[in-house]
């Protein structure tokens, strides 16, 4: 199970924040370069996916750049990979909405725990920083559960 491996290397990351122009954080550059190797300002993406791949590339997890998605860079990408559960465990993926539920935007991030009806995430782009953070349950698109990826 890679659950325990993703959220204790995402964990590693914890507290680093964007930094807006030429003197982006390294670390957060870094992710953002996973998908788009020639981008130079971390603060001008939305970048939690970046984040996510990140993490399950360190990891050798599956991801929605491996299976081939159209557009790996967007949260709702990450519905597309792994395993649906309805009861995640801590290092599950969860994605959330944006906007509408309808919309084409959202957020991914790993899940921690839920109380009552606030999901914890750990992930980025969160306030702008790699935070864990409280999400509605309302917003809820899914919970996915990562496997070794096939190539690697």
């Amino acid at each position: 199970m890679l659950g325990p491996t993703i959220l204790h290397n995402a964990a590693s990351y914890l507290g680093h924040a964007e930094k807006k122009g030429p003197d982006s954080n390294p670390i957060i550059l870094d992710a953002v370069r996973v998908l788009f190797p020639n981008w130079t300002d971390d603060s001008t993406i939305a970048w939690c996916s970046c984040f996510m791949h990140l993490i399950a590339m360190n990891v050798c997890a599956e991801n929605p750049a491996e299976d081939g998605h159209q557009k790996p860079g967007l949260a709702r990408s990450w519905l597309t990979v792994g395993e649906e559960v309805d009861t995640p465990q801590p290092g599950d993926v969860a994605i959330f909405w944006r906007g509408s539920p309808s919309a084409g935007t959202g957020h991914v991030a790993i899940y921690c725990n839920r109380i009552d009806d606030v999901i914890y995430v750990m992930g980025g782009n969160q306030a702008n920083a790699i935070t864990v953070s409280g999400y509605s349950a309302k917003r809820l698109l899914g919970y996915r559960r990562l496997n070794k990826a096939a190539k690697g």
